[in-house]
This record gives C-alpha cells, structure tokens and sequence, in this order.
C-alpha cells in the first residue's frame, strides 16, 4: 500500500513538473518572440485647427517579421484625418492600402514585406491629423498583429502604445517668450556647429539622421546638449568627458532644434541653437488646373498648381510642355501659380514635377486645348477687275485684332501685310500699288489682344483684264500676227508654183525642139549609113569578076539593112515618144 502511494506520488510529480517546464519554455517563447506597435510622437501639444503629423512604427525586438495589421482609433469630435501617406513605408506589399473614416474614427492598414524586417523603429505609415478643438486627444490601437518570418505566421505582437495629444485653442497658445541664457563672464563662446548632412540650417534635408561637430577649447571640461521641438531650450544632458561630435539619428519629420553648451572652470558658456529641418517624405499629394476665369482661346494660360506636403514648402517647379525641354520655375511669391509661354491653338500636355525644399518631387499632368477663333472672312472684294486699279477689299474678324494680309499673283511667293481691325471686326485693305492683268490670291490671318490666333481664312481669287478697247486693240493684233505670216506663205507657195511652171514650160520646149533636132540628124545618119552600105555592096560587086556577090554576101547586107532600117525605127519611135510628152497639157 505504501508501495502505491509513493508511486502515485511519484507520478504526480513527475507530471508536475513537466508541466512548469512547458510552462516555462511557452513563455520564455513568448518572451523571445515579441513586438509591439506604437505612435510616434506618443504625446504633444498642439493648437486647435492646426494639423500634426504621427508615424506608426514597428518594433520586432530583433525578431524578423514580414506583415502588420491593425485598426487605429479616435475621436472624430477631437480629431481628423488630413491624410495618410505610405511613401516611407518599411513595406511594399499591402493586402489593404490605408484607408481612414472620419466619421467611424479609424485608420486601418494591412501591409508585409515578403523578405521580412528588423528593426526597432520600422516605419510603416505616416497620418496627419487636424485638431478640432481644445482638450486631450486619445488615439490607440484597437486591434492589430505581427506576424513572424518563420513561415508559419506567428503573431508575435505583444504591445500597442497609443497616444495622448493636448489641443489648445489658438488664442490660448500665444508664442512662448523666449529668454535668452545670459552666460557669465569667462565663459566658453557659443561653438560654432557644422553639419556634413545639414550644412545649412536655413534648409530643409531628406535626411533623418544628422551628423553635427564643433570645436573644443582647451579649457572646457564638460559639454551639454538637448533636441527639442524648441529654438530657445537651454542644453540639459551633460558630458563630462568633452565630446566634439554627435550623430542624432531618426530624426523625427519637420523642424528640431539641436542646443549645446561649454563649460569651464568659470561655468557654462552660451548656448548654441542649431535648426535641423527633416522632411523625407514626398509631397503626398499634386492637383493641377487652369486659374479660375481662363480663356482657352488665349494662348497664354496660367495654371494654379497645389501640392500637399507635410514638412516643407513647395517653390520649385519643373515643367515640361509636349516634346519640348523641360524648364525650371521658382515660385519666389508663394502663390504656386505657374504662366506658361504662348501657345500655338491645338492640344497640349504639361508635365509639372514639384519639388519641396529637401529635394522631394511628385510628378502631375495636364491636357487642354487651345483654341482658336473664327478665320477672317473677306466681305468685299471684285472678282474681275481692270488692269491699271487698285482695289479696296474689306474683311472681317475678332475687334481689335491685328490682321495678316496675304497677296500673291499666281506663280510667285506672297507678299504680307499688316492691318489693324477696328471696334465692330472690320478690316480694309488697300494695296500700296495698281494690279497688273493675271490671278491675284487673297488670305488672312487674325492674332487677337492676348495672343490667340484664328485659322487662315478661304482663298480668295482676282482675276485682273486689260481695258476694253485695249483688248479689242490686242486681239486684233494677235490675230493679225497670225494671218500675215499664214498670207505671206500664200503669195511665196504661189509664186514658188509659177516660177517651176515656167520652167516646166521653157523645159518642155526645149524638150521638143531638141527631139525635133534629134530626129533629123538620125534621119540624116542612117541615111549616110545606108548609103555607104550600097556603095560597099557596089564596090564588092566590082571587085568580083563574075560582077556578082556570093550568097552570103549577099544575105548579110541584106541582113545588115534590115538592122539598120529596125533601129532607125525603134529610135524614131522613141524620140517621137518624148515629143509627145512635151506636147501633153
């Protein structure tokens, strides 16, 4: 029995304390995995209807996490929302964008960063608020979470730290007198601070963490400082052992001020305020568009630009119209109100980047048109008119415009001239010398008092003649230069046709009386032939004792006769031939 006790003793025991060790081991896990969220700055006093910005950041205490979420709550009776910005924001991928009602009195958000962050000061949004009214402002979280970059998405959120704002009213806040620190005498100098990150304390820096030096006299044994939203603050955190530099980090956003006192064997000295103006923030928000009242029909618009930043002034202005190069304009009078150069009538963009005083820009465009007036219409002018006149041609635009007279004769280049339209639109225009004949062309082009310019106006035509008399005049001598040349031809084509009958003729007698010639002389010769042909046979026949030819002798003179006879007819033939030709008419 005693045997049982003690082993269900025993077993108790063991049980016992497997339990405080899974006790313990979940809440040192606990203790090793935690993070919180929180406001900063958590407390503040600022006046009614004025605006404050707030960061919500987180802390992982060295723990990895990838993802936050949360809902912040106010009083929309004590509190605004102006605007929330994630511009500065340790994530980039968010489930839910910020969003805020001011009615419901929350601001909800749901962001991570898929490979993770570590940090005690994790930005995750900015929020401005706008004060409503006197009294304490409450704002807390009323749910949230961290998640682990375990891969399991643990919550490792175990705190939320809200804030507690004093509003006073703004006749209530007069500006704190400030009494300057008298330091006695023998006292160190003011040290002159330099800044390598904030050179000048005048400006406005990007940069959250600031890097400031100062010289130490021989003398000094201790140095105190302080950075405060105050300019005047007298330095409260002492050094002992002298230190010549300091880099003050996570810089909260808008205007601190840096305070630092020497001392030496006589006491403090006088007391250094350095400004340190932060703004790392882009403005948060751009809206571009024409003055109130503007003409698009003026080619010289103005545009007002307003642009959100919470820190710093916008004045500086990049402005790019169409395919041009950009130009820079400084706004030195504070309206951020931006002319831009005259332009031709049609569409334009401008592209306006706006940078505030630490360098931050957001970029916004702009489309419109410029539009251009009715084109000038000519009312009078001759379509057929004299050579030798100068016309008086009337037209009609915009009052008080200044017209641009095209003239050209067909074939040549234009000639300009420019004209003034009075009250009603009305122009005239009068050429400084007469037409000569041909077709004259007409248009016109209107620029009204602030720069607008119309379309060219429809072509006119004028067609310039020569005086009645002096065309009848022309045409007749045009016609004549035609009939006395085709006349001329006549006479010499006929006297060209006499003068080859003429020789036709005087060719054609001699023709004959040659032919006549010829047929005697061939009578005469063939005669003479036939002749000596008989006194030849006669000889032959005298030569023979017999007194008689032979045969063959006989029969060639004979043959030789008709040979002669046959050509002596065939020449006369064509002789007589010839004759005949010349005959003919």
């Amino acid at each position: 029995m005693n045997s049982f006790i003690e082993n269900k003793f025993t077993l108790k025991s063991i049980g016992l304390l497997a339990a405080s060790v899974l006790f313990l081991l979940f809440f040192s896990a606990q203790a090793a995995f935690a993070a919180s969220l929180s406001l900063s700055p958590g407390t503040g006093v600022y006046q009614a209807n004025g605006t404050f910005s707030v960061r919500v950041l987180v802390n992982t205490q060295g723990q990895p996490v990838n993802a936050a979420e949360g809902t912040i709550s106010f009083n929309p009776r004590e509190l605004s929302v102006v605007s929330v910005s994630r511009s500065s924001s340790i994530f980039n991928l968010w489930v839910t964008e910020p969003t805020y009602s001011n009615s419901a009195g929350t601001i909800s958000f749901s962001g991570g960063l898929p490979s993770g962050y570590t940090g005690s000061a994790g930005n995750i949004m900015n929020i401005t608020f706008r004060a409503a009214g006197a009294g304490t402002a409450k704002v807390s979280f009323s749910n949230g979470s961290v998640l682990a970059n375990d891969g399991r998405g643990t919550n490792i959120l175990t705190a939320m730290n809200g804030g507690n704002y004093t509003i006073q009213a703004a006749s209530a806040a007069p500006t704190p007198e400030v009494i300057e620190y008298v330091a006695p005498a023998n006292t160190p100098a003011a040290p002159k601070v330099a800044s390598e990150t904030h050179p000048d304390p005048s400006k406005w820096y990007s940069a959250n963490e600031a890097k400031l030096s100062w010289s130490l006299p021989s003398d000094v044994t201790s140095v105190r400082t302080l950075l405060d939203e105050n300019s005047g603050s007298i330095p409260t955190k002492v050094y002992d052992n002298p230190i010549s530099s300091i880099t003050l980090p996570d810089l909260d956003e808008g205007v601190s001020y840096f305070h630092i006192q020497l001392r030496n064997a006589d006491g403090w000295g006088s007391v250094t305020h350095y400004r340190l103006g932060v703004d790392t923030q882009t403005p948060s928000s751009i809206n571009i568009q024409p003055v109130e009242g503007s003409d698009f029909s003026n080619p010289i618009l103005t545009l007002k630009v307003n642009v959100e930043d919470e820190s710093s002034t916008v004045d500086r202005f990049k402005i790019k119209i169409d395919a041009d190069e950009p130009y820079e304009f400084i706004d030195e009078t504070g309206s951020s109100t931006i002319e831009l150069p005259s332009l031709e009538p049609g569409y334009h963009t401008v592209i306006i980047e706006a940078f505030d005083q630490a360098g931050n820009s957001i970029v916004g465009t702009y489309s419109f048109t410029i539009e251009s007036f009715d084109r000038p219409v000519f009312t009078d002018y001759p379509e057929q008119m004299t050579a030798g006149v100068i016309p008086v041609i009337k037209g009609k635009t915009r009052s008080n415009s200044v017209v641009d007279v095209f003239l050209n004769r067909t074939g040549t280049e234009p000639v300009q001239y420019i004209l003034d339209a009075d009250e009603a639109g009305v122009f005239t225009f009068i050429p400084e010398s007469a037409f000569d004949t041909g077709v004259y062309e007409l248009q016109a082009q209107a620029t009204d008092q602030y720069g607008a310019r119309s379309e060219l106006s429809e072509k006119v035509r004028i067609a310039v003649q020569q005086p009645g008399y002096i065309q009848i005049g022309s045409m007749i001598v045009s016609a004549l230069s035609v009939f006395v040349p085709l006349l001329l031809l006549i006479v010499a084509l006929i006297l060209g046709v006499w003068y080859l009958y003429l020789y036709f003729m005087r060719f054609r007698r001699r023709v004959r009386v040659e032919s006549v010639e010829a047929l005697e002389i061939l009578h005469t010769e063939f005669s003479h032939l036939q002749s000596t042909l008989r006194d030849q046979e006669a000889l032959m026949q005298e030569s023979r004792k017999t007194k008689k030819l032979t045969k063959a002798e006989a029969t060639m003179i004979e043959e030789f006769d008709k040979a002669l006879q046959s050509s002596q007819r065939r020449v006369e033939k064509e002789i007589q031939d010839v004759t005949d030709l010349t005959e003919k008419k």
